[in-house]
Order: C-alpha cells, then sequence, then structure tokens
C-alpha cells in the first residue's frame, strides 16, 4: 500500500484511481470531541493497487473528490454511512454511486450488520486482525502495522462487490438493491444539508406527531450537527428524559437547571430556543409522554405481522430488520395506516400489501 502525502503522488495515483470503473474505499478517522468525524486517512483500492492518502496532508484535494462524485465510478463501501458523513465534512461532497457492502449482504440473507470482518471470513474463510479498529488516526507517522491494517480493509471490496453482486443478480434484487441505495444517498443529502442550514432554521422543520423525548432528540441532534458537538456535550438522553418531567414552565428556572451546560448557558439564542420548543411540544395534546401500551387485540396483530415478516424475509432470503423494524411495526398498529416506510417501494412487495391485509382484517 503506498502512502499518498504530496500533490505528485496524489496527482498520480488518481490517474490509476480514475481509470477504474470500481473502486473499495474506506476511511479513518476520530470522532471524540465533535458530531462530525474528522477525517485522518482515505484508502482506495483498484484492481491492481492500494493507496492510502494522508487527508491531513496539505495537499490539493479538489481531484479526489472529483472521483467521489464521478458518476461512473462505483465506491464500494462497507456500512457506508460514518465514511460518507467523513468525506462529505471535509469535501461538502456526498459520495455516489455508492455500492454497500453491509446492505448488499443484508440483501442477500447474511444477518443484520454483518461486519466487514465477518463477511471476509464467511465468503473467503480469511481471518482479519481488527485490534487497531480504535487506534487513533491523527497521529503520525503511519507505521507499518497501521498500514497493512489499513490495506486489509480495502484489500477485499472488490471482491465481495463482484461475489454479492453475482448473489444479488441470481436472487432477482437489482431493481430493489439499486432503490435501496438510491434511498440511502436521499438520506445522505437531507443529512449534509442539515449541517449547512442557518442556525435559526434549527428545530424548524421536526414533526411534532411523536412522543416528547423523540422530538427533543431530533432537535438535540440538529444543534449538534450545525455546531459541529458530541450529542452528548448537548444533552444526554438522562438529562433530556429530566427536563421533560420536570415540565418547566419559565426560561429562567431552565437555565437554572441548565447551570453546568456551557452549550445553553453561553447562548441566550439556543437557550431560548429549547425553551419555546420544549413549550409546543408540552402544548400538543396528541403528543403522550408514556410508551403506549398495546391492546390484547394489538399485541395479537404485533405476532401475525412478525410471523409474516419472518416468513417473508426467509421467502426472499433478505435479513428482517431492513424490511421493517419492531418501532416501525408497533407504530404501524397504533396509528393506522400511515405509510411507514414498508409501505412504499420493494418493501411493500416483501412484506407491505401482508401488513396492510393483516391490519384491515383485525
Amino acid at each position: 500500500m503506498q502512502i499518498i502525502d504530496t500533490q505528485n503522488k496524489l496527482d498520480e495515483a488518481l490517474r490509476d484511481i480514475n481509470s477504474n470503473k470500481i473502486i473499495g474505499v474506506d476511511t479513518e478517522f476520530v470522532r471524540t470531541n465533535s458530531f462530525w468525524p474528522e477525517l485522518c486517512t482515505i484508502q482506495i483500492s483498484t484492481k491492481s493497487n492500494f493507496y492510502l492518502i494522508d487527508a491531513l496532508s496539505n495537499l490539493n484535494n479538489e481531484r479526489l473528490w472529483g472521483v467521489f462524485t464521478n458518476k461512473d465510478i462505483t465506491k464500494i463501501i462497507h456500512s457506508s454511512r460514518q465514511d460518507i458523513e467523513a468525506i462529505f465534512y471535509t469535501s461538502h461532497k456526498v459520495p455516489y454511486p455508492i455500492f454497500d457492502t453491509q446492505l448488499a449482504a443484508m440483501f442477500t440473507g447474511f444477518r443484520e450488520a454483518i461486519s466487514y470482518s465477518q463477511i471476509v471470513d464467511e465468503i473467503f474463510q480469511i481471518k482479519i486482525d481488527k485490534k487497531l479498529q480504535y487506534s487513533d488516526w491523527s497521529k503520525r507517522p503511519i507505521n507499518k502495522e497501521m498500514l497493512d491494517y489499513a490495506k486489509d480493509d480495502v484489500k477485499y471490496l472488490i471482491p465481495i462487490f463482484q461475489y454479492l453482486s453475482k448473489q444479488i443478480e441470481l436472487q432477482s434484487k437489482a431493481e430493489w438493491f439499486l432503490e435501496e441505495v438510491e434511498n440511502v444517498h436521499e438520506k445522505s443529502i437531507e443529512l449534509s444539508k442539515k449541517m449547512i442550514q442557518p442556525i435559526e432554521n434549527i428545530g424548524k422543520k421536526i414533526s411534532m406527531d411523536r412522543d416528547p423525548l423523540s422530538c427533543s432528540k431530533e432537535l438535540r441532534d440538529e444543534i449538534a450537527i450545525c455546531y459541529n458537538i458530541p450529542r452528548k456535550d448537548v444533552l444526554s438522553d438522562a438529562k433530556l428524559n429530566e427536563i421533560l418531567k420536570s415540565k418547566i414552565d419559565n426560561i429562567e428556572d431552565l437555565r437554572i437547571f441548565l447551570n453546568d451546560n456551557q452549550v445553553f448557558t453561553n447562548s441566550p439564542h439556543l437557550l431560548s430556543m429549547l425553551h419555546e420548543f420544549l413549550f409546543e411540544i408540552s402544548q400538543d395534546k396528541r403528543i403522550k409522554f408514556s410508551k403506549k401500551i398495546l391492546s390484547k387485540n394489538q399485541k395479537i396483530i404485533l405476532k401475525s405481522l412478525n410471523d409474516v415478516l419472518e416468513n417473508n424475509a426467509k421467502k426472499y432470503n433478505i435479513c428482517p430488520h431492513i424490511i421493517a423494524t419492531q418501532r416501525e411495526i408497533r407504530d404501524f398498529i397504533t396509528r393506522g395506516n400511515k405509510f411507514p416506510k414498508f409501505m412504499n417501494g420493494w418493501r411493500n412487495s416483501v412484506f407491505g400489501a401482508d401488513a396492510e391485509e393483516i391490519l384491515n382484517s383485525n
């Protein structure tokens, strides 16, 4: 694996990278004091070479970012969300098109959230040492052990892509998988928009038709995204629960309650925003503070839906979790048919139509 830490090396590597239709991609980053991952390295594999691009070197990466938005080059990434975030935060480019090997694996019968090392082991019977997974990749120089680890993390991406692509075709799921890839891309674009939204827009598009804790978590996350600070440094889940249960009425009481939280005590604007938001959700009579307990009949429907989900997942050889989550199913039962994710696209064919029939028959 070549370390790319000069402009000449990068220019030479890009000549090879741009000549390929598929490339393997992985990133290493640190995320200890920020919401967004701080990119440290980008590993790229082609059919004949392996590169580690030092994102902390003073390089002109415009042509590199062009690779990530080149529609003629498929970027193969395992569990791509955080890699996309790391690349976007540095480049303001959302990588596309993506072939997510974890997603593809779940589409072809592998278990939920299978790791890169697990899939390498299951397909090729090769063990990968992951002991350096949580190393500090901001440290320089990068030693040989770290370099070998980085190479292993992209070495098998193209072979995995070739294997899973064949499985998707054999199982006649190419159209479904493409639909899901586009859904993931749209989510990445939505997240990127939140990063660059004006501070005064925080919280304005949050749907209130949920429980107060879920609404408050979304507000907390938007603040963390906008200010690039960890969620826990804005408000922990426990603190949010405490605030909601306290039913604080005025802003001064809220300020006293958060007197050790510098995010809000140092920003009257954020404190006021939080107070107004809490007041709004407390006035919405549609929202219930406690988790809705299912009735006896609803529990019967839940079991029926889960039985169908399990059977259909086996029938189509797809991980059930990506078809529908338990939360989505419970919401479907308690709120009626409000078009959850599994009522659209390929999920409707696999599960949604059956779920609607069960709900309407009870």
